[in-house]
């Protein structure tokens, strides 16, 4: 039981760091293409070719890194879940470990 317990805390933290590094990730490239875009009413007609394909790096960065943050979401909601599941099951179960 205690090695069930423990993949799937180790699961579950892995993914929870993965989403806090992630969101700063994707937090970042959006910032960075806030400052690419510009501030002009009329910036898209004007835009030079480079700063369009940056823009579009960006855009498909961010999409990829936003789908991501929503699959992690559902696998820790999983994964915590499952932790509850498995406790619940086994009532009388007292892991070794603090915090659990």
């Amino acid at each position: 039981m205690s090695s069930i317990l423990e993949a799937v805390e180790d699961a579950l933290h892995a993914a929870e760091q993965e989403q806090s590094g992630l969101g700063r990730r994707v937090e970042d490239v959006l910032a960075r293409a806030a400052v690419t875009i510009g501030n002009g009413t009329d910036e898209y007609l004007e835009r030079e070719p480079l700063d369009s394909h940056h823009q579009d790096l960006f855009s498909a960065e961010i999409a990829n890194g936003q789908r991501r943050l929503k699959e992690l979401a559902t696998t820790i909601t999983h994964f915590k879940f499952l932790k509850a599941a498995t406790l619940s099951r086994f009532p009388d179960y007292r892991s070794s470990a603090p915090n659990n």
